[in-house]
Formats: C-alpha cells, sequence, structure tokens
C-alpha cells in the first residue's frame, strides 16, 4: 500500500512538470511571454474556460487538446489526493507515524513482535503490563489502526523486509519474537533476523510438526509450539491441577497478585557474589525464597543448601512479592564497596 503523502508528492511533482512543459510549449510554439504562457497552461489544466490569452494558430491549439488530455486527469488526481489526506484526517495520522517513528529510533534493548495474530495480541498485553518496551510490525492496515489504539508503537509492513526490521531498530533491539501467520514465513524472518543482528534472541512459533527442528536450524534461539504446550497443560491439569494453578499464578504479569516467581541475575562484582546463600540474608531480610539457580553455561541446579556459593552471572530463580523482588533485584546489581 502506496503512503498517501507520497502518492500526493508524486501526483503533485508530475503536474510541476506537466505546467511546466505546457508553458514551454506555449512560449516555444506561440511565441509568448513566459506569464502568459504559465497562465495559458494554469486555465487550461483546471478547466476554468476563460478566453484565449492571445490569439492561436492551428498548431497551438493541437497542443491545447493534448494538454488536456494529458493534463486534466494529474490535476484531478493531485486534487483527490490532497481532499482524502484532508477530509479522511491522514495529516494526523502521517504526523502520528513520524512521531512513532522518532520514538522507535531513540528505543534500544528493545523486543520487536511480528505478527498481531490471536498469539500477538496476548503477547502485546503481557509486555505492556510488564512494561517492557516492544515494537510491533503488522502488514493489515486494519489490524494497524486497532494496534494503535491500544497505545502500541507499531510500524506497518511486511516482517520479512529487511528494510522494515530496520526501521523496526533491529541492530539495537535485544530480541525477536516471530510469530507470524504460517510457518514458512516465520521460518523467512527468523533467519533474515538472524543475518541482520546475530545477537538477537530469536523467540518463533511452530505451528506444524516438523518445523521445530527447522526453526532451530535456521536460528531461533527458542521454538515454542502452542499445540504440544497446550496438551501438556491440559493432562497436566488433570494429572497435577494444584500445581497447574499455582505455576499459573505465579507466573502471571498481574500487579494485583501476591507472589510471583520471577528472575533475578547477580552482576558483577555484586554484594552477593562469592556468598553462600545462608550468609545473603535473602529469605530473612527480604522474604525471598530461592527455589533454583540456573548457571551461566545453563545448568540448573535445585539441590541448594545453605553453603551453596553465589556467583557472577547466576541467574537465581525466586518467589516473593513484587516489591521484595524489586528490592532483591536492585541488591543483585549494587556493587560491594570496600
Amino acid at each position: 500500500m502506496v503512503d498517501p503523502l507520497k502518492r500526493l508528492k508524486y501526483s503533485l511533482l508530475t503536474l510541476l512538470c506537466i505546467i511546466f512543459l505546457g508553458s514551454s510549449g506555449y512560449m516555444i510554439l506561440e511565441g509568448w511571454p513566459l506569464v502568459d504562457s504559465i497562465y495559458m497552461t494554469v486555465i487550461t489544466l483546471s478547466t476554468i474556460g476563460f478566453q484565449e490569452v492571445h490569439q492561436m494558430n492551428g498548431t497551438g491549439r493541437i497542443f491545447t487538446i493534448f494538454l488536456i488530455i494529458c493534463g486534466v486527469g494529474t490535476t484531478a488526481y493531485a486534487l483527490k489526493n490532497a481532499i482524502e489526506i484532508i477530509l479522511e484526517g491522514e495529516i494526523r495520522d502521517i504526523f502520528g507515524r513520524k512521531k512513532v517513528n522518532e520514538k522507535i529510533k531513540k528505543l534500544t534493548g528493545h523486543y520487536m513482535i511480528c505478527g498481531y495474530g490471536r498469539m500477538g495480541k496476548h503477547i502485546c498485553a503481557e509486555f505492556a503490563m510488564a512494561g517492557r518496551p516492544f515494537v510491533v510490525i503488522e502488514k493489515n492496515p486494519e489490524v494497524v489502526t486497532e494496534i494503535q489504539d491500544k497505545g502500541y508503537m507499531v510500524i506497518q509492513g511486511d516482517a520479512t523486509n529487511d528494510e522494515v526490521l530496520f526501521s523496526a531498530g533491529i541492530e539495537r533491539a535485544h530480541g525477536l519474537i516471530s510469530v507470524l501467520n504460517t510457518d514458512a514465513e516465520n521460518l523467512f524472518l527468523v533467519l533474515s533476523a538472524r543475518g541482520l543482528n546475530p545477537k538477537l534472541k530469536i523467540i518463533a512459533r511452530a505451528g506444524e510438526e516438523g518445523s521445530e527442528k527447522k526453526l532451530k536450524r535456521s536460528g531461533a534461539d527458542i521454538v515454542v509450539s502452542p499445540y504440544v504446550i497446550g496438551a501438556m497443560k491440559i493432562a497436566q491439569s488433570v494429572f497435577h491441577p494444584h500445581i497447574t494453578s499455582f505455576l499459573d499464578t505465579a507466573v502471571s504479569s498481574s500487579a494485583n497478585m501476591d507472589f510471583r516467581l520471577d528472575s533475578v541475575q547477580v552482576a558483577q562484582g555484586s554484594v552477593y557474589n562469592g556468598v553462600p546463600i545462608g550468609r545473603s540474608k535473602i529469605r530473612e531480610e527480604l522474604g525471598v525464597l530461592i527455589v533454583a539457580i540456573q548457571k551461566e553455561d545453563g545448568r540448573l541446579i535445585t539441590n541448594l543448601t545453605p553453603e551453596t556459593i553465589l556467583r557472577t552471572g547466576d541467574r537465581l530463580i525466586c518467589v516473593g512479592k513484587p516489591a521484595q523482588m524489586a528490592e532483591l533485584s536492585k541488591l543483585a546489581m549494587s556493587e560491594l564497596r570496600s
């Protein structure tokens, strides 16, 4: 879909070219002055119907016929585009898009959510509730309007197009979530995104059986199959309903819950670096329970003891209230003062 402002620019440029050619034609064929030639061209294109500026010969009249045929339609098209922009409020939309583009240019460490279907809607809602920066890429104009009404930053375009990915700041983004309509589109997007930003964290949806391996080979870090996850959750809801209910509550983004399951990483030089869990006083002073530790190499340690030592890069899997988790995150980032 061509941008309305571009349509107007092209039509006005064409119209100016016709005015220039028309004026030049009268000056050459009839020998008229510049002002008279421009005046005759303008009243001809506007179909006002004033009389001829000067008496014309046969060649000049034939030239005027061709000028009317070529120019009147262009004039009407330019007026139509101008009226469309004004009446339909597209000027507001254009400035709104420019404002959004300026915001996107300032983003760094954000996520790009490609596709606003059934999964994309829920993903965006979770990101918005968690306060994480993200940009939506969607090519359906009607859906783009819906996204704008939600207040999300959105770019209209094909997510498999490199220019669209660059406009969403892929070189500065932390991650990309690919939930397009088909596995083929997701596969192509993952290949493109991985080539544009090798450090990008890519999460993709797999719909068909066998697509998961292809997506991982193409560069996806995590591949999610909604049907497999849905089947497992249904089964677990039958076998372990209380555990399933607990986990659903723990990972919820709701700000009204009493506790949540979250992760905090120990930073370089943190006050917790090299300190055993028992001496860290995390449970006693903050009320946060560490249930597991994920090491930098991906290993997950669950048999924790008070003597287990915390190291830089450890990701602590904890259960606690939102305020307690925020305080733990702050302390895990703070440096030890000598």
